[in-house]
């Protein structure tokens, strides 16, 4: 089963990707992710597809994510009473801005997240951009949630279709192709936590930053009719065999031509395998991934209440587990499903575990599933992702679930890797800075 593949996860019937015929006639390498959807491992290049990310421009298909839109004037407050993150201010009775956006949880009573979002404001409709699978199944429990509010919820699995471009010449080549470039296009394209619509090739494009893989990170939705067009424009302008395509690395100081000076497109199509390296060193974990989802509650609240409290302690994780505070939860806005949880233990620091990055002191890597031992050999996490990283000097990192006090920053952990156990010390994330 790819490390993708999440057990238990909802698996409804996917929409084809727009884009697989086009991976498929560049000898894409695919893996699976879900029934009835692949996404694409490599294009044949995994180094250069790294490098493209780190030094230029990589271009990926997302067809794994999807998109749930709200409308309705109520729909703040409602989100606001769910969600982990600030969406509607009560001192200012004001919502999140439009051109703004936000990471949070979906949480159960018992404080484990059932889904993750980023939460995008236009102004008249708000997207929770996600993992496909959940869109469904969200959309119907947050239904179960709605009683005379004025809110509309509108799954845009199959209308819209969501590509990104992640590296130092992302905002660059955004920007040269987008149709014209309003002012809050360049703000969304600038600064991250920032989205805005725009137009390429004549259609509405949703565009936000999040700078992922530690390097500026756009994401764009697009139509699904339009990702096909928008996808070779972008490769045939701005790909390796586009005129001006390539940039050329500056030689070394001194002058003269350097060894290290090269050529590398401008941009280049990358996929999963470049770009989880990427997000590693960023230190983002990934749900399904690095942490698992709580079952999504399929009954009216009062009896997901007591269906809830029947469930395995162990069903999912905690969102101060998670390694994403304060990121995706706000500790100032008051009340949201799972609140009381979170805000206990966040005050008493009853965090019995959390993700952590550890480094490890040479380049054997440890794989996903591999156990965490301290010094006495008691085992006291287990590895959930890992790669050898190329900007830090080919070592070999990890994210992890590591229990306390093992946790802490400094902490020295023993990992088997390559046939041996080898040493790593738990470290500040993220391993690479953008």
């Amino acid at each position: 089963m790819s490390e993708l593949a999440q057990k238990g996860a909802p698996q409804p019937v996917i929409i084809p990707n727009p884009l697989q015929e086009l991976h498929r006639q560049a000898e894409a390498e695919f893996q699976p992710y879900a029934q009835g959807l692949e996404i694409v491992s490599t294009f044949g290049e995994p180094q250069a597809e790294y490098a493209a990310v780190r030094k230029g421009c990589g271009m990926m298909d997302l067809p794994q994510r999807g998109v749930l839109e709200l409308a309705g004037k109520d729909r703040h407050v409602f989100l606001n009473n769910l969600l982990t993150n600030e969406l509607w201010s009560k001192q200012t009775r004001q919502p999140l801005p439009a051109g703004r956006w936000i990471y949070a949880f979906l949480l159960n009573l018992k404080g484990r997240i059932v889904a993750d979002f980023n939460v995008l404001e236009l102004g008249e409709r708000t997207l929770l951009e996600m993992d496909v699978r959940l869109v469904e199944p969200v959309r119907r429990t947050l239904d179960l949630y709605l009683f005379a509010e004025q809110v509309t919820m509108t799954s845009r699995v199959g209308g819209m279709h969501e590509i990104a471009l992640h590296g130092p010449r992302a905002l660059e080549v955004v920007r040269a192709a987008l149709d014209d470039v309003p002012a809050e296009a360049g703000t969304a394209a600038a600064e991250e936590r920032s989205c805005a619509i725009a137009r390429m090739l004549g259609h509405d494009v949703v565009m936000w930053r999040d700078d992922i893989a530690a390097a500026p990170g756009l994401h764009l939705i697009v139509p699904t009719n339009a990702a096909r067009s928008i996808w070779m424009h972008l490769l045939t302008t701005y790909g390796p065999s586009a005129p001006h395509g390539v940039l050329t690395v500056e030689p070394a100081s001194g002058g003269g031509h350097s060894p290290a000076e090269k050529a590398y497109p401008r941009l280049r199509p990358i996929g999963w395998a470049a770009f989880n390296a990427t997000r590693i060193e960023a230190g983002r974990p990934i749900l399904g991934i690095d942490f698992e989802a709580a079952p999504v509650a399929t009954a009216a609240p009062a009896k997901a209440q007591r269906e809830q409290s029947d469930e395995q302690p162990t069903a999912g994780i905690l969102a101060v587990e998670s390694g994403m505070m304060p990121r995706a939860v706000s500790l100032t806005k008051g009340c949201y499903l799972g609140q009381e949880i979170v805000a206990r233990m966040h005050a008493r620091q009853q965090v019995a575990r959390q993700i952590v990055g550890i480094r490890m002191d040479d380049d054997a890597l440890p794989l996903a599933g591999a156990e965490v031992f301290e010094e006495s050999q008691n085992q006291v996490g287990i590895v959930t992702s890992s790669t050898i990283s190329p900007v830090l000097s080919n070592a070999a990192i990890c994210l992890a679930f590591v229990r306390k006090p093992h946790f802490a920053v400094g902490s020295a952990v023993h990992i088997p890797a390559e046939g041996k156990i080898r040493r790593g010390m738990v470290v500040e994330v993220p391993f690479v800075k953008n």
